[in-house]
């Protein structure tokens, strides 16, 4: 026999984020109560190879009230392509940011929307515990995935959509890059920064 407590807390594994200006947006859903989300990067940063943004994270409860957590880290661990090429490079940028096109090689045949001709249409990144208490959400936010599907309807969504596609490209795609790599963080940053 099954048995749940019943002030056992609701676990939330996940939460589906859409681009909002430099952050993201989107709902936590306890039971029939909708909670808004958001995270708000204000730096990147690459730890082992993969972006780290650190940030602060505000809850509004179905009552209104907003409450916040502040230097949430979000570490990318996996990302999934879009059947697209990637929005225009951003006008602002030098063309020492656009990648080199790679000769090619005796691997397999380059297809439409891969490696530097692709972009990231969903990053996967591992947010660090929450309090959900603290945040007004009666769940465990402990080890949560925020998944972030990078629908850009901005100018400023786009140029950064353009930046973590080319930075997942230079830092775990078949050709790395370090200097193009260090040039997107700045970008990402100088973005961020003014957010």
């Amino acid at each position: 026999m099954i048995t749940q407590m019943k002030n056992a807390a609701s676990k939330i594994h996940s939460i589906h984020v859409l681009p909002k200006g430099s952050g993201f947006s989107g709902k936590i859903e306890v039971g029939r109560q909708n909670y808004h989300f958001a995270f708000t990067p204000k730096t990147a940063a690459s730890g082992n190879g993969k972006l780290v943004l650190t940030g602060g994270v505000t809850v509004k409860t179905p009552t209104g009230q907003r409450r916040a957590a502040d230097n949430v880290t979000a570490t990318l661990l996996a990302t999934q392509g879009s059947i697209t090429g990637p929005p225009p490079m951003p006008r602002q940028f030098s063309e020492s940011l656009k990648p080199p096109v790679p000769a090619p090689t005796g691997s397999l045949p380059l297809t439409d929307s891969t490696g530097h001709t692709g972009s990231v249409a969903v990053m996967y990144l591992k947010l660090s515990p929450l309090d959900g208490r603290a945040l007004g959400v009666p769940a465990d936010l402990s080890s949560v995935q925020m998944n972030a599907r990078l629908y850009a309807t901005s100018e400023i969504e786009r140029d950064l959509h353009w930046l973590y596609s080319a930075l997942v490209e230079a830092t775990q795609g078949e050709h790395l890059n370090e200097r193009l790599s260090a040039d997107y963080l700045d970008a990402i940053n100088r973005i961020l920064k003014v957010g």
